[in-house]
């Protein structure tokens, strides 16, 4: 059987081993060095974004809710 494709492979999190800029909050926010962080990747270019704990959990409610409505789409 056909292995199960992961939408959310560019997604992931890191601990990050130095310094990094939330890009959520660029000006407000630093994730340092050993702090765990929520990392999305694009493919295209290769880049990363990275965002600190705080804006983290908006981001994934936010996935999850859109996950959520294709699945509702899917079965209606």
């Amino acid at each position: 059987m056909p292995k199960v494709r992961d939408v959310l492979v560019h997604v992931s999190i890191e601990t990050a081993l130095k310094q990094r800029i939330c890009h959520r909050k660029r000006g407000q926010h630093s994730i340092h060095a050993g702090q765990r962080c929520l990392v999305v990747k694009d493919a295209a270019t290769g880049g990363k974004k990275n965002y600190c704990t705080e804006c983290a959990p908006e981001i994934i409610e936010n996935a999850r809710e859109r996950l959520d409505q294709l699945r509702a789409e899917l079965h209606s």
